[in-house]
């Protein structure tokens, strides 16, 4: 492995640990208020389509935001892995009927809806991370789905970060040519860049 590579697992296994210590009760409720944040930028930012994920283990729970995307009467896609190692999408309409469990035991779009849109559709895309820093680096889980998926997209998508507050690190991690940035990172309290989140006070504009 090369330096960039093992700083990379070292701070894995560091945040995964971070995550894995939030009591599961207050996990669902930053999860809730992580939600409502992003969904006040995808309302600013006129967003239609937005594709979301199903966590794994201790990431932020993103079905609150499915059920709030979908509430609003905006459109959600999930995500699944296909063999050629890349993700795939299907527009769901109802996450309770619509989901199965797939490729690694991940919640995906049943095989009735995988495919049914194509990723220029997409007007905003919420990826999951192990860590995220200020200048909206992400660190992934290692296995490269979401940077090969965003690097093949044709369109301009908003691309939103979604973290507790514990992963935002508060040093530069390290980010090689394939590493994708976002556009924005929204935590429960934090966001960057400063100001971008309506739900979420910039320091300075709190009492």
């Amino acid at each position: 492995m090369n330096s960039a590579t093992e700083l990379k697992q070292t701070l894995r296994d560091r945040y995964n640990a971070v995550r894995k210590a939030i009591d599961p009760a207050a996990a669902g409720r930053k999860s809730i208020r992580v939600a409502a944040n992003i969904l006040s930028l995808l309302k600013l930012r006129g967003s239609e389509l937005i594709m979301v994920y199903h966590k794994i283990g201790a990431e932020v729970d993103a079905f609150p935001l499915t059920d709030l995307i979908l509430d609003s009467g905006l459109g959600v896609a999930l995500p699944y892995c296909r063999k050629d190692g890349k993700l795939g999408i299907g527009r769901i309409l109802n996450p309770r009927d619509d989901l199965v469990e797939g490729a690694y035991g991940i919640m995906e779009p049943a095989d009735r809806l995988k495919d049914n849109i194509r990723p220029a559709q997409l007007s905003a895309i919420v990826c999951p991370g192990v860590a995220f820093d200020k200048e909206r680096t992400r660190l992934g889980r290692g296995a490269g789905y979401y940077d090969r998926f965003l690097q093949e997209l044709t369109g301009k998508p908003l691309i939103i970060g979604c973290a507790f507050d514990c992963q935002i690190s508060a040093e530069p991690l390290p980010r090689e040519p394939h590493d994708i940035p976002m556009d924005a990172v929204i935590a429960e309290t934090l966001a960057f860049p400063v100001g971008c989140c309506p739900a979420i006070k910039p320091p300075e504009e709190e009492a």
